[in-house]
This record gives C-alpha cells, structure tokens and sequence, in this order.
C-alpha cells in the first residue's frame, strides 16, 4: 500500500478565528505549569550546583555519599520533569494530527499509520521517552540502598542478588525497545517492539517478581543471618554514621552505691543546681506573679546557665511579650503605633523558693529589677516568639513601654530594625502591600519611621533560609551588655542518607546540627554561625550564599557560653541508639538487647521521661559542666541500664557519652521510684492532704542525678 505524505499541520487550520489565541493560552498556561514544577526544587539543584565531597562511598555501588544527597535527586527530578514533557508532547503532536484531519476521521478514512509524517513524528518521541523510562530504572538501581526488603533498611541479599540484575535486564530491554522506535523513524516494523516489549515484560515478572521472591523464601529466610550479615552490618554503620551516634563514647559505671551523708556533702555543688521547678507550672506561676497586665504574656520557660558571684547557676527565665488580642481597646493606633513590644524578662534559680513556695527571682517587674549582677540595659522586645503582626516605630507617637502606678511610661524606638519610610513611593508600597490605607493616611508616620515586618523569630528566620530546619524551642539570653538576644539551633538534614534507617517520627535518615543562629530582640539582626564545619550540606550552603554564614569563631564569647544542645536532635538521637547501641550484628539481629525511654508521672499519667539539663560533673572528672541527660531502661523492664549525656560547654559541646550501668545488679528506674515515693507513708500522706479541697498536687519531672 502506498505511503501518503501528508504535511504535519494544516495552515487552514490555523486561520480559523481564535485557534491561535488558543494554542498560544494552553502553551503558556503549560509552560508555566512545568516551570513552577521544577523551580519547587530549586534547594536541590543549589545544592547540586555547590556539592562538596562526603568522603565517604557506600557499600554497594562504591558512590560517595554526596553522590545520593545532591546529585541524585537532581537526576531523577530532572528524569521524571522530561518524561512528562515528552507524554504531553506526544499527546499533543496526536491531537494536532487528528484536528488537521478533522475531515477525513468524520468520513472513515484517515488512516495514522499510512502518514509517513505522523509515524516518524511519534516514533522520535517514543524513543526519547523509552531511554528516560530506562534512565529512570538506572537511577532505581541506586535506589536499592532504600530498600525495605531485608532484615534492615538498605540493600539486602535479595536485593543485590536477584533485584539489581533485573533492573539491568529492563534497562537493556528499554534501550533495545527505543532504539527500534528509532529505527521505525525511517521504516515502520512493529514486531520487533512487541518483541522488545515481552523481553521487558518477562524480565520484569521473572527476574524482577518472582525469582527473588523465591530467592527470599528458600534461600535467605533459612539462612537469614549468614546471607544478611554484611547488610546487617552496613545498616548499623550508617545510621551510626548518619545520626552521629558513631562519635559517642561508651563508659562503663563499674559499681553503684547506697548514697551516704559523706556523698552528699561530697557533692554539695551538684545539690544546689538541681532543679526543683518543673517548667510547666512555673509559666503558669510567672503569669500569675509578673504578668502584672492582662496584656502580657510568657513563652515557655527557658532553662540556662549563667556565671553569678564567681559560681555557674542554673536559672529559668522567660520573655514577657505583647498579646495584642487582649488590649482594653483594639484600635489601628494602638496595635500598629503605641502597642509595638514586649518588655524585659523574668528570671528565677532552680534550687530556691521563698516561704510561701514562690520562686525567688533574680530579675523581676517593671523596669527589670536585677537582684544579680546582670542588668537588663535594652529590655524591649521588637522581635520574639509572639510578635506575628507588622508595627510602625519611631513614629510621632510615643510608644507603650509598661505601665508604672496609675500612669505608663512611653519611649521611641531609636534601633536599626525594620524599614524606613522615608520616600511617599515606600509609604505607598506597603499600603498596597498590606492592604492598609491608613500608611498612606496617617499623620503620625513620618520619614524616621520605620516598619518592622517579619517579627515572629522562627519567621524570620525561615523567610531568610528556608532550607534550614529549625528547633522547635528557641531561648532568650541576656548578654553582658544587658541586650535581650534569642537562640535558634538549625539542622541541616536528608531522607538520601543510604543504608541508615530514618527516624520514625520525622523520616529523615541524616541529621546535622550545623547552624546556630542568633536574633536580636531589638533591632532584629540576624546572624547565622556555622556550628558543625564537617558537614557537606552547610558547606554547600555556603558555597551557595557567600557571606551568610560566618564561621562559629565569630560568634561573641558570651553567647558562646550559652549555648545549648538542641532537644529536638537529643531525642531523635537517643530514639535510634535504642537499637543502635548494638555493634555486633548477631546481637542486633537477635534484638537481644533493645533499650527503651523510661516513663515517668506528670499530672497522674505516665509519660516518656523527657531530657534534662543539669550542672554537674561526669563521673571521674572533677570540674561541673553544662550537661543534658537521658535515661534508658532495657525494653519491657524499668529498671535503669544507662545514660546518656551530651555536654554543652564551648570547650567540649556536642561531645555525647553514655554510661553503662552493671547488668548484673538491679539499679531503679524513674518509675520503679515513683512506686517508692508512693510506697513511703510520710510522702503519701502529705500528697493525700494537699490533694483536695480544690487544690491539686501536681508532680514535676523526675530527675536521675549520677553523683
């Protein structure tokens, strides 16, 4: 049958009133669709773009680890973005052909195969489609280092002895099938793409489905262990590796002792950092003694450290900011002008209490009063975890400082924060920008003011580096300068991590504490310090944006002292060495020695202890450090079987240690001592007299202290 050449598109049709307007709309309309696709991802191509080395290759393709962070996901974003393209190419080069042939398919007799034109069109496209589709499975093949399949996450026996070699057979039979796609450009034979076809189909039921689901069953389910060991092993290597848990060093607690008088006048210093207030009354206990207006309001409770007379205390304190929902009068002024900051803080020790069980301040009321040497010189907060409106400062009226006696004590902002309006044009933007006429209307806006946007301090942080995961607890620091500056940890982290199993709450399988950064409460200032230099994301990072992040040594000394170490990394870390404490593969296949958090009492329910900072020396060295510690018990007991302690002072931070205790002595855990305490009739008796009469007893977080 002769071939008819027909031309690819109809220049009739293009005269037809609005098909232009048409085809030109759905274009864009496209364009924009895959552009804003791709451009979601544009951290990974930052990274890609900037990536250092890991120095370290995986165990089973020999890649560096930089190989999975940064350029594979590129690489598969940039594989599945071109194999949409092409299908909706290819879906759009056929309806084009069949408007072109509107009249013939009405009459019966548009025949597609007998276009030379249309076939050559679409076998071009198939064929690029068909070498992506194998791209993609080669990009699979890396993939295995996420497998589920095993014993552990990673590559198992099953998955590099049958599954490897069935990606490679589909990859051979996909290239095969485009490159008979091409040859279909200059001559149509379709057998031998059924032919390619059902060798890919084949391979991937039999090689792919089948035989390794036989191998796993007859052949590693018998001899689990011995065929799983050296992937068992590079689990546990990995996510050593990938949560830092490999740089802990392991002590031994070689015996446990009654405590005696001598002991504890022994560690007199110990004692009298002890923290006798649970941070979760206490904010109810600063709001109802130092709010002092209904318009105040207190974060969480911070815990820190600070040098006082010569002597490191542990203190609590907290930042006493704005609600503006809860002004007497909600008028535009007053929320954008007059009400635009909190005001000081409050601070208590952890060890003391007056007569009537209240906290014994160091720094209370209004103006901060300083029982200490720290004064508080800058006590306004501009910026801080409540502040999530924009306000106007230096404005012709005078702003709401605190209310002294019957009157209140107004001052101007004279900082830096914040963006001036000196031009009627920047007025006019942020009128529009905000939807607010009354920038534009105000009298008392003039050109010294300024708007502070962006207040909220994880915001802020976020509009600035949105690729940095941030701890969920930031904290306030006076500095020696009696400025107010808040802490906000960051983390750098990846799911592309191979072979360490992820966390289970958050997924990620590689996690860094890489930044620290630090806001100003005043002028909102934002500096980012690199914290963790060995880490190839934040390195990347900074390649990327040259001069935001400063080296750790630039951090000021005395912030540098109060530093902390994130919780929110303690706790995932502490959840995977539950399991990862086992090196030995036999051990850690057998589960034989599988730890968990203990619980403790709050409120009448128990509850996975949380970490705690405490001031004390480890065991066997002499000098008190910044410490924050968690216990473990073996799984399904409550007995203690270790600790673990990671310390935060700047000569040692980050350093993590775990004591082990004898396995052959019975050492009690936190709930076998809450038994004890309501097991002792003097204690049960006095919780039974305190609890009523519309008073209830409320029982803070255990503390286990190592003396």
């Amino acid at each position: 049958r002769a071939i008819k050449a027909t031309p690819p598109f109809n220049p009739k049709f293009l005269q037809i009133s609005g098909v232009k307007w048409i085809l030109t709309g759905i274009a864009l309309f496209l364009s924009f669709g895959f552009a804003s696709s791709i451009a979601v991802r544009w951290d990974e191509f930052l990274l890609f773009l900037n990536r250092v080395p890991f120095g370290t290759n995986d165990p089973i393709f020999n890649r560096d680890i930089s190989f999975y962070l940064f350029e594979l996901p590129v690489y598969e974003a940039l594989q599945q973005w071109l194999v949409s393209l092409l299908l909706l190419a290819t879906l759009g080069v056929l309806a084009i052909y069949a408007v072109n042939n509107v009249l013939d398919i009405q009459r019966g007799k548009w025949r597609p195969w007998e276009s030379a034109v249309l076939r050559q069109h679409v076998a071009l496209l198939a064929g690029i489609i068909l070498l992506l589709w194998a791209s993609g499975n080669m990009f699979e093949i890396f993939n295995l280092n996420y497998s589920a399949r095993g014993v552990v996450f990673g590559a198992s026996y099953t998955d590099v002895n049958a599954s490897l070699y069935a990606l490679y057979g589909q990859i051979a039979f996909m290239v095969l099938a485009a490159l008979v796609m091409f040859f279909n450009v200059f001559r149509l034979s379709l057998r031998p793409l059924l032919v390619a076809g059902g060798l890919w189909l084949l391979t991937t039921i039999i090689v792919g489905g089948i035989y390794p689901a036989l191998l796993q069953r007859y052949e590693v389910e018998p001899n689990e262990l011995v065929r799983e060991t050296p992937y068992i092993q590079y689990n546990i290597d990995f996510t050593r590796l990938g949560f830092n848990l490999d740089k802990i060093e392991t002590r031994q607690f070689e015996q446990v002792d009654p405590l005696s008088q001598s002991d504890l006048a022994a560690n007199s210093e110990v004692l009298n950092n002890i923290r006798l207030w649970d941070y979760r009354p206490l904010n109810d206990t600063y709001t109802q003694l130092q709010a002092l207006r209904p318009y105040y309001v207190f974060g969480e409770v911070d815990i820190d450290r600070y040098e006082i007379d010569g002597q490191i205390r542990q203190v609590m304190l907290a930042t006493r900011e704005l609600d503006k929902s809860k002004l007497p009068s909600l008028s535009w002024v007053n929320e954008k002008l007059e009400f635009t900051h909190g005001y000081g803080i409050v601070m208590n020790p952890v060890d003391r209490f007056t007569a009537d069980g209240q906290p014994e301040f160091f720094i209370k009321n209004l103006p901060p009063e300083s029982e200490i040497p720290q004064e508080v010189t800058r006590p306004e907060i501009y910026y801080g975890e409540f502040t999530n409106d924009e306000v106007f400062v230096g404005s012709d009226r005078d702003e709401f400082s605190y209310p002294s006696g019957n009157e209140n004590v107004y001052s101007s902002y004279e900082g830096t924060g914040g963006v001036p309006l000196d031009t009627f044009l920047k007025r006019l933007a942020f009128a529009v920008r905000l939807g607010d006429t009354n920038v534009l209307l105000s009298d008392e806006i003039n050109t010294q003011t300024r708007i502070q946007i962006h207040r909220q301090i994880q915001e802020r942080v976020r509009m600035i580096t949105p690729f940095l995961e941030l701890d969920s607890d930031p904290y306030i620091v006076l500095t020696d300068e009696g400025n107010l500056i808040w802490v906000q940890d960051a983390f750098t982290y990846s799911r592309r991590f191979p072979y360490a199993t992820p966390d289970a709450q958050t997924n990620i399988n590689y996690i860094r504490n890489a930044v620290k950064i630090t806001i100003d409460a005043y002028n909102g200032t934002v500096n980012y310090y690199i914290a963790d230099e060995q880490d190839p994301i934040i390195q990347s990072y900074s390649n990327a944006f040259p001069g935001l992040f400063k080296p750790f040594s630039a951090m000021p000394e005395n912030l540098q002292n109060h530093l902390r170490y994130p919780e929110d990394l303690f706790n995932i870390q502490t959840q995977q060495y539950l399991r990862y404490h086992m090196t030995d593969v036999r051990v850690f296949f057998n589960q034989e020695d599988v730890w968990q958090i203990p619980q403790e009492v709050f409120e009448g329910n128990q509850q996975p202890m949380e970490a705690y900072y405490v001031i004390m020396p480890l065991p066997g060295e002499s000098e008190s450090e910044y410490l924050l510690i968690q216990p473990f018990n073996p799984t399904g007991k409550d007995n203690m079987i270790a600790w673990m302690a990671v310390r935060n002072d700047p000569a040692n931070y980050g350093e993590l240690v775990v004591y082990e205790l004898p396995k052959q002595e019975l050492v009690f855990g936190p709930l076998q001592v809450e038994s004890r305490i309501d097991q002792e009739p003097d204690i049960s008796q006095q919780f039974s007299l305190w609890d009523q009469g519309g008073s209830n007893v409320i029982r803070g977080n255990l503390l286990v202290i190592p003396l």
